[in-house]
């Protein structure tokens, strides 16, 4: 019985296709999250608790700050590229236009006031130096984010993953394994140093992997249209997930910041699979959408959801059977964030079980109603993370942030079966 539904499954030549590539992505994408996970590891572990409490405190602001320099730029990029390569040329450079120099100002705004954020925002004056050496890297990580999303646009998935997980990454290792980088201060300079080569190096593969037609411009009105929407869903986004740490900040010690950063890091990997997967479906949901398939857009989102629930299930499982032993990895100091990463890791899954909703909406023209739920979801990250990390600390910390990442994603699922008529949670049909 099975196997003959596997057969019909892979006679669909969309199922194929998505499947195929969806594995391709999948690949990639572990060595785009190991990356990542063993960069957070040799820092851990190098640095210590203190240390690399401060670099991911600092690497927590410039994260929100660069997110608010792309302008909603990135995930307009995907759609534009994706719907039609063509006129991608066009609003790549528009894109980089405004998010350099919107983050040239957020990095000089970061390196004079290092002093000011560091005593009266986080009451930690020994984060001031970190924040003044990494501040560049808001730069960096605006151009490689844009380029990365460009090549996701062109179907470039290696590519994309490459720029936007895996090279910067890669440098941190080298840095902290190779060199005497073992203070926050070195290793901010060295994320600086590496984001913008990285930044400018996917910019220049942007321009190779553009086809010979791309020469229709497309107006600054229209692109004003759809990334303003998407400005505010990359800010609230990003507040969802990194606002803890921020928050942490002002209220607990660097070891247990540094645990609240280890724990997360560590729980995203239970939806890397929905970001391998993102990657290949978001340019399709473009496609699609100007094709005026619905029906197809609704059997890639069923489609990838049951893949995506599948391959996350087990990462969750080992997280939340053996949480101890896995922040024990990152040395001493954070085994105490046992608890933190199984809560941090039920917030995952249920990003991972809704599937590409986000992406549903912003490539099906509904920018606004993604907007409306990051604005939500966002508000409610900052608030209920700020009442339960005064009263509860890093618990309470891990808490809000858990809850805020699944509203967000149901809140999606619900405006998906409102504009598009489906829901993704339907994986039974």
């Amino acid at each position: 019985m099975l196997p003959a539904k596997l057969k019909r499954i892979f006679a669909n030549p969309e199922n194929r296709d998505l499947l195929l590539n969806s594995a391709l992505a999948f690949v990639v994408r572990i060595f785009g999250a190991l990356a990542g996970f063993i960069a957070t590891f040799f820092i851990a572990r190098t640095l210590g608790a203190e240390e690399s409490g401060l670099y991911f405190l600092a690497f927590s602001l410039l994260t929100i700050l660069a997110a608010v320099s792309r302008v909603g730029m990135d995930n307009t990029l995907i759609r534009f590229v994706g719907s039609g390569p063509e006129q991608g040329l066009s609003v790549l450079l528009k894109g980089i236009v405004v998010s350099a120099a919107v983050s040239s100002f957020a990095a000089a705004v970061v390196f004079f006031l290092a002093d000011f954020l560091s005593r009266s925002v986080f009451d930690k004056p020994t984060v001031a130096p970190v924040l003044r050496f990494i501040s560049v890297g808001i730069v960096g990580l605006s151009l490689l984010t844009l380029a990365a999303n460009a090549l996701q646009g062109l179907r470039r998935v290696t590519s994309s993953i490459f720029t936007l997980n895996i090279a910067v990454n890669l440098g941190l290792v080298v840095a902290v394994v190779f060199f005497p980088v073992n203070q926050a201060v070195s290793l901010a300079g060295v994320y600086a140093g590496a984001s913008l080569v990285v930044g400018l190096l996917g910019v220049v593969l942007c321009l190779v992997f553009q086809p010979p037609q791309s020469g229709v411009q497309v107006a600054w009105g229209v692109v004003w249209k759809s990334c303003l929407p998407l400005w505010a869903v990359v800010i609230m986004s990003q507040l969802v997930q990194w606002s803890g740490q921020f928050i942490a900040g002002a209220y607990v010690s660097s070891d247990l910041v540094a645990q609240l950063a280890v724990a997360q890091r560590t729980a995203m990997l239970a939806s890397f699979v929905l970001i391998a997967v993102n990657l290949v479906v978001a340019p399709r949901f473009a496609a699609l959408h100007r094709q005026g398939s619905k029906a197809g857009m609704q059997r890639l989102a069923i489609n990838s959801v049951k893949l995506i629930s599948l391959m996350a299930l087990p990462v969750v499982g080992v997280m939340l059977v053996f949480p101890a032993f896995l922040m024990g990895l990152f040395g001493e100091g954070f085994g105490g964030g046992a608890r933190l990463l199984q809560i941090l890791a039920v917030g995952q899954f249920v990003n991972a079980m809704t599937g590409s909703v986000g992406y549903l909406l912003m490539m099906s023209g509904h920018e606004r109603d993604m907007r409306n739920v990051t604005l939500i979801s966002g508000t409610l990250a900052l608030s209920l993370t700020w009442v339960l990390t005064v009263y509860f600390g890093a618990t309470g910390n891990a808490v809000g942030t858990a809850v805020a990442v699944a509203t967000q994603n149901l809140l999606a699922v619900y405006f998906v079966k409102k504009r598009l008529g489906f829901n993704t949670l339907a994986v039974w049909r």
